[in-house]
């Protein structure tokens, strides 16, 4: 009976010892099943809460604006839409990108980046980097006065860039900010917090008027030069411009007639060429020219056609962009006699070439033309009486380094003429793009006023450093007194250091043109 017994006594046990474990198992599911779930339930809220990233695509960074404007607009030849049309000048950690502003998830960034990179690559871009939004800034400009016409804002305008200094009146625009609104803008390409404390340094220049606001920095078209108020109104169409420019080859220049100009004004430019010998050597001690470096500066008058000053004039230097306007004669010449046409999107290449000096536009007008071989036929085929020199021998290489294409500083000088005198192929067009806003080295930081007109074309290389154009200041009764002014420096071996190349360079020019300007001064009586 016992051991019959046994077996039940055992079975109590284990279910006694079964049921014990199963509750204390039951007791320490639920201590850890309650804190599970609340820490499911927190992840699954922020989940919700935490919006998904969203990304861009950075196409280039540079330490200049200028830089990335030049950027900014080859890309946007480069891309498709919608990428091309919504591209945005942005700012990190002081420097300037190029972005489209995707607003995508990073799989659709790393898509797209995949689909540019053959055009980039074409286009001589690196393939487009990612970034999250939010990892840059957005830029602004400050907006100082507000019309319904251009014209109304010039009085805000001329007071404003009176009281600037000369760099910060290169920012003060007048730009169309809607249908039939206007504003003055002084383009500060700044973020946020840097384009507030700018906005307070310039309260004080309104004289107690509108205070400045922050709008986005846009790349809208000025139109006006900062230091032109007499160019503001609409560009004649192009029909209009056709019409009134005319194919003219120009009569064949007298064996003496540039000996002739400069015997009328040889002792005018004694005295000015004398000032030019004192301020080079001046230069040189200065440490701002070197010994072996070679300047040429030439001033002619377009009123009375004499020559202010002839330093280096006949001898042969670099064109680097300069050249630029010559290869707009050659393609203007060959529109005036009915082989090409000047469309809308030939009109946007021409300003991409001339005011933003691109060198994949001139390239572009260069096989319109038919090469460089073919550009140089025209050029001395057609106007070799009038240019003595001018070589157009090359494309422009990758990353700008050209030099083989060149002219004399002489025949800048003529080029001006003759074009101030309409005696070009589509002058006025091309007074028209050379007059866009842009670089130069012969009015900004020279002792020309404001209110100058301005048509001009640099060139920089690594070797050269230069300027031409002409200036059209005003008497004190109101006349015009246009002036042209070349001025260019040279160097036997390539500058290690690019930027103060450009600045010492670009002085040495500016410093030419002040001293051309007070002559200028003196004979005029000007304001």
């Amino acid at each position: 009976m016992r051991k019959r017994h046994q077996p039940l006594v055992f079975k109590i046990i284990i279910h006694k010892k079964y049921k014990l474990m199963t509750s204390i198992t039951r007791v320490k599911l639920s201590r850890l099943f309650f804190p599970l779930c609340l820490l499911l339930l927190t992840l699954a809220t922020s989940a919700v809460a935490a919006p998904a990233k969203r990304y861009a695509l950075v196409y280039t960074w540079n330490q200049e604006v200028r830089q990335a404007l030049d950027d900014r607009s080859k890309l946007a030849r480069t891309l498709s839409p919608p990428a091309n049309r919504q591209l945005l000048i942005v700012g990190r950690n002081g420097a300037y990108g190029v972005v489209y502003p995707l607003r995508g998830s990073l799989g659709q960034a790393r898509q797209l980046a995949v689909k540019q990179s053959h055009a980039l690559s074409s286009a001589g871009f690196t393939p487009a980097d990612i970034l999250p939004e939010g990892t840059y800034s957005s830029l602004y400009h400050l907006q100082l006065a507000i019309g319904s016409a251009p014209k109304a804002l010039q009085p805000d305008y001329q007071r404003i860039a009176a009281r600037l200094s000369p760099d910060d009146r290169a920012k003060l625009q007048i730009e169309q900010t809607g249908a039939r609104s206007y504003a003055l803008v002084f383009r500060c390409w700044a973020d946020k917090a840097e384009a507030i404390k700018i906005a307070k340094q310039q309260r004080s220049r309104l004289q107690g008027k509108q205070s400045p606001t922050l709008i986005t920095a846009l790349e809208r078209p000025g139109l006006v030069n900062a230091i032109n108020p007499a160019r503001i109104g609409a560009d004649p169409p192009l029909s209009q411009q056709a019409k009134s420019c005319r194919l003219a080859v120009l009569p064949a220049k007298k064996d003496n007639q540039a000996g002739n100009d400069q015997k009328i004004s040889k002792s005018r430019a004694a005295g000015i060429n004398s000032k030019i010998q004192m301020f080079l050597k001046e230069q040189r001690a200065k440490g701002r020219l070197q010994q072996r470096d070679m300047a040429a500066m030439v001033a002619f008058d377009l009123t009375n056609n004499t020559y202010l000053a002839s330093l280096n004039a006949q001898r042969s230097f670099q064109a680097a962009s300069m050249i630029k306007p010559f290869v707009a004669l050659a393609f203007f010449d060959q529109v005036e006699r009915g082989k090409l046409k000047y469309t809308s999107t030939h009109r946007q290449m021409m300003e991409e070439m001339i005011q933003h000096s691109d060198n994949e536009a001139t390239n572009w007008f260069i096989r319109q033309v038919g090469g460089p071989a073919r550009c140089n036929a025209v050029i001395n085929g057609q106007y070799g009486r009038t240019f003595s020199k001018v070589r157009i021998l090359e494309y422009i290489p990758p990353g700008g380094k050209t030099y083989k294409n060149s002219a004399l500083p002489q025949d800048y000088v003529q080029f001006l003429r003759a074009l101030w005198n309409n005696q070009l192929p589509r002058s006025q067009e091309m007074l028209r793009v050379m007059s866009l806003p842009g670089r130069d080295r012969i009015f900004w930081g020279t002792e020309v006023p404001p209110g100058t007109l301005v048509y001009n074309k640099t060139g920089t290389t690594s070797y050269l450093c230069g300027d031409m154009g002409i200036l059209v200041t005003h008497s004190k009764n109101g006349q015009k007194v246009p002036y042209a002014v070349v001025g260019i420096v040279e160097r036997p071996t390539a500058a290690k250091d690019y930027k103060r190349w450009m600045e010492t360079g670009g002085g040495v020019i500016r410093g030419f043109s002040s001293l051309v300007y007070e002559e200028m001064k003196q004979n005029y009586n000007l304001l």
